[in-house]
């Protein structure tokens, strides 16, 4: 018995929840065929985490990827928060993926949450064995969530400088004798 399928089977209790089913949910999988979707859950697992536990560590080292199945997330850098996470199929863990680096930040649940834990080396040994085609698909999803992040960190930059130049500008002001 497959992972995927001995986590349907507890999953489950009665609810028909399927795995894959709530795979095929998941916008960045859209694209995956039968096949794919299976080689990706031989290459996953579900985490069940409870309110308040961390899921991630920063600096902590790493390669999965994680989806929400259902729950919120929240992410944060030395203690700052970034953003909270509550849609099916929202992920993180990515960057660390990419780049191969430390985790640049913190994951805590919000709520209690049910995950996709997918273990990135196993899907690279399947697409480096042609096997499959899963790792362009979320390399195009990675492409789109970070192409959305960059736009809005350039609308904050562009407020953040207007606000710099607002502010010296008042500062400058002030020094030469404008208000004490």
């Amino acid at each position: 018995m497959t992972t995927h399928e001995r986590e349907d089977r507890e999953l489950g209790d009665g609810d028909d929840l399927d795995l894959a089913d709530i795979v095929r949910e998941i916008p960045a999988f859209h694209g995956l065929d039968e096949q794919d979707i299976s080689r990706l859950l031989d290459a996953s697992e579900i985490l069940q985490v409870a309110s308040g536990e961390t899921i991630i560590r920063e600096n902590q080292r790493d390669r999965h990827l994680y989806f929400l199945i259902d729950g919120q997330v929240g992410i944060h850098k030395e203690n700052v928060k970034l953003c909270e996470l509550r849609r099916l199929g929202d992920f993180f863990g990515e960057i660390s993926v990419i780049d191969s680096k430390c985790r640049s930040a913190t994951v805590t649940a919000k709520r209690d949450c049910l995950l996709l834990r997918l273990d990135m080396d196993a899907v690279d040994m399947n697409d480096m064995q042609g096997q499959s085609h899963v790792l362009a698909v979320i390399y195009r999803a990675f492409s789109e969530v970070l192409a959305d992040r960059l736009r809005r960190m350039n609308d904050e930059l562009l407020y953040l400088r207007r606000e710099v130049i607002r502010l010296h500008g008042r500062l400058r002001y002030d020094k030469e004798g404008g208000r004490t």
